[in-house]
C-alpha cells in the first residue's frame, strides 16, 4: 500500500474508534450563520477510501441541523473526469442534503481534467452544479444568499492553463456588483476562490506559484478593499490551520486582515498538510454574529474542535 493510502487509512480508523464526537453547536448565544468550510477534498471515484473520508465529514455536518451551510473552496475532484463530480455531489446529496452548498471549482476540476477540454470541463461542472442544486447559473462565477448573506463564488475562465486561472472582466463586474449589494447594509460578504490572491496567509512562502497570479491578485483586491467587512476564502496550497506560532515564526496565519480584507486559507481535506496542524479532515466552523465572524478550527472526520485555533473578527 502506497504511503499516502497508508495514511488515509489510519487517519479513517482513527476517525471510526476515537468515538469522541463533540456536535456542532454554536460558540455562544446569538449566532446568526454557522457555516462548515472546507477545502481540497480531492475526491477519484476510482478510490474509495477519500469518499467513505468526505462521508464522514459531512455526516458530521449534517448532524443536530445546527449547520446552515457546507462550503468546498475547490478542487472537489482529483481529476475533473465526469464520475468522479457526480461520486461528490451525491455524497453531498446523501450525507449533506440538510444545509446549503457553497462549491466553487479548483484547478483540479477544470485545469487537470484529462478526458474533456477545459472548456467542456467548465461547463460540466456548471451543468452539474445546476442539476444536483436546482440552480440556473450560466457562469462558473456565482452568488447564493445564506440566512440573508452572500456568498460570491469566483472560477476559472481559462482553456489553456493547469493551475493559473483567468478572473476575467466581466467576473470582477460581477463581483464588484455583488459585494456592493451584499455589503450595502453592513453585514459581512464572503468571497470563495480556491486560490488566494498573492502574499496572503503565507502563499509565496508555502508555495511560490500558489496563488491566482499577480495580474489576477491586483484587480481582485482593487475590488475587495472597496467594501467593508469583505471576508476572501480560499484553499489551493495544502497548508494547515495555524496561530501565533507560525505568525512569530513565519509572519503569516491561515485567518489574518490585510488592507481590511480578512482573509481566510483553508487547509485541504483529503492531504497531508504544512507550516500548521498536518491532519486531513480538517477545516473551520464559521459562525457570524451581529458585531463579529468567529472561525473554529475542527477535524469533522474525528468531531475534535481545537479550540486554541480560534479567530474573532471584530465588524465594522
Amino acid at each position: 500500500m502506497a504511503p499516502t493510502r497508508a495514511l488515509l487509512s489510519l487517519m479513517m480508523s482513527l476517525a471510526m474508534m476515537l468515538n469522541v464526537h463533540a456536535p456542532i453547536t454554536p460558540k455562544q448565544e446569538g449566532v446568526l450563520l454557522s457555516v462548515s468550510i472546507l477545502s481540497d477534498t480531492h475526491i477519484d471515484a476510482r478510490l474509495p477510501l477519500g469518499r467513505l473520508l468526505l462521508a464522514r465529514a459531512l455526516d458530521d455536518i449534517s448532524a443536530g441541523g445546527a449547520v446552515d451551510a457546507a462550503v468546498v473552496a475547490g478542487d472537489m475532484t482529483n481529476y475533473g473526469d465526469g464520475e468522479s463530480l457526480h461520486a461528490f455531489y451525491e455524497l453531498f446529496d446523501k450525507h449533506c442534503g440538510g444545509p446549503d452548498w457553497v462549491i466553487a471549482p479548483g484547478n483540479h476540476d477544470i485545469g487537470h481534467v484529462e478526458d474533456v477540454t477545459q472548456q467542456a470541463a467548465r461547463q460540466r461542472l456548471i451543468d452539474t452544479y445546476n442539476a444536483y442544486t436546482g440552480a440556473d447559473t450560466n457562469h462558473i462565477y456565482y452568488s447564493i444568499s445564506v440566512n440573508g448573506f452572500r456568498f460570491i463564488v469566483l472560477g476559472d475562465q481559462s482553456d489553456d492553463s493547469w493551475d493559473i486561472p483567468d478572473i476575467g472582466a466581466d467576473q470582477l463586474a460581477f463581483l464588484d456588483a455583488q459585494l456592493a449589494e451584499a455589503t450595502a447594509n453592513g453585514k459581512p460578504a464572503f468571497v470563495v476562490c480556491h486560490w488566494p490572491v498573492e502574499g496572503a496567509n503565507g502563499q509565496s512562502v508555502i508555495w511560490e506559484d500558489g496563488s491566482m497570479g499577480s495580474d489576477n491578485s491586483v484587480k481582485v483586491r482593487a475590488v475587495l478593499e472597496k467594501y467593508s467587512n469583505v471576508f476572501f476564502i480560499s484553499g489551493h496550497v495544502h497548508t494547515g490551520i495555524n496561530g501565533k506560532l507560525t505568525q512569530t515564526l513565519f509572519g503569516f496565519s491561515c485567518v489574518e486582515k490585510k488592507t481590511g480584507v480578512t482573509y481566510v486559507n483553508l487547509p485541504t481535506f483529503l492531504l497531508v498538510n504544512r507550516y500548521g496542524i498536518p491532519w486531513g479532515g480538517m477545516g473551520f466552523q464559521m459562525e457570524v454574529y451581529e458585531c463579529r465572524v468567529l472561525f473554529r478550527a475542527r477535524n469533522y472526520l474525528t468531531s475534535k474542535w481545537y479550540p486554541l485555533y480560534e479567530y474573532a473578527v471584530p465588524l465594522q
